[in-house]
């Protein structure tokens, strides 16, 4: 055995495609030159001929458990090739009919690094602790969180989309621009995420306003009467704004959601893109028949520029809902303006008011001030998400696929 790494440009893609049991039945030329096989040595072998022995077995664990639900997978992998030689890839797993395909590229990204580094902490203490698949992945889980993800998916889009990323630059190329626009759509969406959270956040901190102004209206007696009626008002008002706003809340983070969705199959899309393209322009001659092959990675090629667009389409459904809330909001705002304006002039008349009543007046027109001038920039956020959006749809039907 030798040691170093199998030779890989960051201009190359290979896949292979297997069987549901992991039986190698298909690949490409640079699937057959990295791994130092020949042909008749892996067709009809388990995958995991190419495993490293220092992989962690949590790695798979999740992999298998992902792909038998039918669901699609990215993980980093480090594979041994014939003479010993590692090398590393992303590899985006999907379950097609009768099998599976994975397309891997070589990595290079900040996630790269980090996951080198976790990985072999996790495949020492597997060995130390004697770890069960299920519980290596249950750490490995643990471990992405706490890297700052939510769970191993939302992991594996942002490092999918990280390595398309840094593979552009690897390569001395033009940043892809429906990455580019879905960068700025992942920024618009959580714009109106973080916005509608504000609002809530806000509207929290005058929640008590209503029942403060009645306190203050009661101390002062008969004079301050028409500043109760307001208070009752607000409280009503206030009541109405606070289903609202959970709503509005709600709806942000569905819209976020879905653009996150978005991500991944436009990343995804991209990748199947590629190595359709790669593999139609290879010419070394191989025992694989090139025509079955090409016309499965063609049937998942827009398969998942399907799902791209569909997304997309999600994402300007979801928006419209949250526009609907958003106008809800608005009306109410209004209303508050209008309380907020009442309760002043009422103010102004009284012949004696307390700093706290005057301090109650203006943190309820702050939060009207606040409420506007968010609402403001929340329907900018959206404006430009669904161009965004739009433009993203165009970008994929620029990829020849209809």
């Amino acid at each position: 055995m030798t040691e170093g790494e199998s030779s890989f440009g960051y201009d190359e893609l290979f896949f292979s495609r297997t069987n549901k049991k992991g039986i190698i039945e298909s690949g490409n030329s640079v699937f057959q030159r990295v791994s130092q096989y020949e042909w008749d040595e892996m067709l009809g072998k388990p995958h995991k001929v190419v495993r490293h022995p220092t992989m962690p077995r949590g790695v798979f664990s999740l992999l298998w458990d992902t792909i038998g639900r039918n669901e699609m997978i990215g993980a980093y992998v480090n594979n041994q090739a014939k003479d010993g030689s590692n090398y590393w890839v992303f590899a985006l797993v999907s379950p097609i009919d009768d099998g599976y395909l994975s397309v891997r590229l070589k990595p290079s990204s900040k996630y790269f690094a980090i996951i080198q580094e976790k990985y072999e902490e996790l495949y020492h203490l597997e060995k130390k602790k004697r770890l069960s698949p299920k519980e290596s992945q249950d750490i490995l889980i643990s471990v992405v969180k706490d890297l700052g993800f939510q769970d191993y998916k939302q992991f594996m889009i942002e490092a999918l989309m990280a390595e398309l990323n840094s593979r552009q630059i690897e390569l001395g190329e033009r940043p892809i621009n429906a990455l580019q626009l879905l960068e700025e759509a992942l920024n618009s969406g959580a714009t109106l995420e973080n916005k509608s959270e504000l609002i809530f956040e806000e509207y929290q901190k005058t929640s008590l306003v209503p029942m403060n102004l009645e306190v203050q209206s009661a101390r002062i007696g008969e004079e301050a009467a028409s500043l109760a009626t307001i208070s009752s008002q607000y409280d009503n008002l206030a009541k109405e704004i606070h289903t609202e706003i959970n709503k509005f809340v709600e709806s942000g983070k569905i819209v976020q959601q879905k653009v996150k969705e978005c991500q991944f199959y436009v990343c995804n899309s991209i990748l199947q893109q590629e190595i359709h393209n790669f593999f139609e322009n290879e010419t070394k001659p191989t025992p694989i028949q090139k025509s079955n092959e090409m016309e499965i990675l063609n049937t998942l090629r827009i398969e998942q520029i399907k799902r791209a667009k569909d997304s997309l389409q999600e994402i300007q459904k979801e928006f419209r809902t949250f526009e609907r809330v958003c106008n809800d909001v608005k009306k109410l705002s209004i209303g508050l303006e209008m309380v907020s304006i009442s309760g002043k002039i009422e103010a102004a008349k009284l012949s004696t008011s307390s700093g706290e009543l005057h301090g109650l007046l203006r943190d309820l027109g702050n939060f009207k001030d606040s409420l506007k001038q968010t609402l403001r920039e929340i329907n900018d956020a959206g404006k430009k998400l669904i161009s965004q959006t739009l433009q993203m749809n165009e970008s994929l039907n620029m990829s020849n696929v209809a």
